[in-house]
């Protein structure tokens, strides 16, 4: 009986850990709540250049210098990471759903909401979506 429930016990424990490698790879959505958010220094001309400089501190090493996801930290990864350079997968997201991903994380992207103010936040999401061809 002993072996039995240290064998469900077990059987559990794996069927979690493949659940959550499977949440991986199914997609990351924001809430619907948070979508319709709207950058607010979308016309402060200054965001950009400021962006730019958030984004290498805290971002480059992981989505690299030109957001293909190659940066020096990537590789150590156990996701893929979005390819900032093209515009499909860049535009496919409203500025409120890559603000709250930002700054909530998940799996190996680190919460920034702990690091970033808000208006840093909005300012390196210009940046990103400066990336894009």
């Amino acid at each position: 009986m002993k072996n039995v429930m240290i064998a469900a016990i077990f059987a559990l424990f794996a069927f979690a850990l493949l659940d959550n490698a499977e949440a991986i790879h199914t997609g990351w959505f924001a809430p619907d709540e948070v979508t319709g958010q709207k950058n607010p220094f979308l016309s402060d001309k200054g965001a950009l250049a400021e962006g730019k400089k958030i984004y290498k501190k805290n971002c480059m090493k992981c989505h690299g210098p030109s957001g293909k996801g190659d940066g020096a930290s990537a590789g150590s990864l156990q996701i893929e990471l979005p390819d900032f350079s093209d515009k499909s997968i860049t535009m496919e997201e409203t500025d409120g759903a890559w603000f709250w991903k930002v700054r909530v994380g998940q799996f190996e992207m680190p919460p920034f909401q702990l690091i970033l103010k808000d208006d840093q936040v909005w300012k390196a999401i210009i940046y990103v979506r400066s990336l894009a061809k």
